[in-house]
């Protein structure tokens, strides 16, 4: 796999969290940023993961969606670990640590210095189960393993008893030079989805 490098840094915006305790997704809604168009959540917490869609001023979680599987746990800070509020723009990053949480804006700066790369992680769902409000409830083999992601996945996109999975999860990483001039990835953030066909639907497999 070749990879392209930009010359991109990051700039990272400490964020205040009063309040995120109390309303996560409200949180959320109030610290994304309005030009952004796709803006996703992606949320792991001590009982699972969880996923989301921003849809004007709402918040829309995969727990309330597809509620007869209950494909993941609600949103709320007494399990959550680490969530993400997602762009091409621009991640909205929020983590426990001791005795709260602490927050962070990730945004790209030219800089003729600097570079990044971007990188397609492959997610599990081999076959659709379902769509419901922008949503694609994803099923992987035999294991019975399900989530629900917020993309409008055609059910085309999937070939009949096959391993293959088509979801991509976008990820932009940032280098930095270490003191023995080795580049080394410092800071990693998340732009988006994306599907990606099957080499047999004439696309490239991942």
């Amino acid at each position: 796999m070749i990879r392209e490098f930009s010359h991109r840094a990051c700039k990272v915006e400490q964020l205040e969290t009063h309040g995120f305790a109390d309303d996560p997704a409200g949180w959320f809604v109030i610290h994304s940023n309005n030009e952004c168009r796709d803006v996703l959540l992606l949320a792991h917490a001590d009982d699972g993961v969880i996923w989301g869609r921003l849809q004007g001023d709402r918040l829309i979680t995969s727990s309330q969606l597809f509620k007869e599987y209950q494909v993941s746990p609600p949103l709320r800070a007494v399990t959550l670990q680490q969530a993400c509020l997602f762009s091409e723009i621009e991640e909205v990053r929020v983590w426990r640590k001791e005795g709260g949480f602490q927050a962070c804006r990730i945004t790209d700066t030219d800089d003729e210095n600097a570079a990044s790369f971007d990188e397609a992680h492959i997610l599990w769902g081999t076959h659709a189960e379902g769509w419901e409000g922008g949503f694609t409830l994803l099923a992987d083999g035999q294991e019975g393993l399900r989530h629900a992601v917020p993309l409008d996945i055609p059910a085309s996109s999937f070939e009949r008893n096959s391993r293959y999975r088509p979801l991509r999860l976008l990820l932009r990483h940032y280098l930095v030079n270490d003191s023995d001039g080795c580049a080394r990835i410092c800071l990693s953030r998340l732009l988006g989805l994306r599907i990606e066909p099957s080499k047999g639907k004439g696309g490239i497999e991942g």
